[in-house]
């Protein structure tokens, strides 16, 4: 299930302790500006076995790792509600590999 990186994919971007939003790697980006989720490599620990990258760790579906200032009741919210406003086309899409459901190809009077 794709979505929110830090819900599906195991983002540590806001638990972690790292400028790398602000101060570039090599002046060029970070690993959410690239569109990856943050592995937490600037924090303690990063070179032990068995580092999950890409899992969320969750008890009863709620991420353990939410940021400190959202409230786990806000979470389930706004988790839910952005669930329930997401047209079909993006939530269909969204899980697969390929395009299940194509845009709408709207024709224009421009020749």
């Amino acid at each position: 299930d794709l979505g929110c990186m830090m819900e599906h994919m195991g983002c540590k971007g806001t638990q972690v302790h790292a400028d790398c939003n602000i101060r570039p790697w090599n002046g060029e980006g970070s690993c959410t500006r690239g569109g990856y989720a943050c592995i937490a490599c600037t924090e303690p620990g990063f070179q032990e076995p068995g580092h999950p990258f890409h899992q969320t760790p969750k008890i009863a579906g709620i991420p353990v790792g939410l940021p400190t200032d959202m409230p786990k009741a806000w979470f389930v919210a706004l988790a839910s509600l952005s669930k329930s406003a997401t047209p079909k086309r993006v939530k269909n899409n969204a899980t697969s590999d390929h395009l299940v459901v194509k845009p709408a190809v709207r024709k224009t009077r421009l020749k």
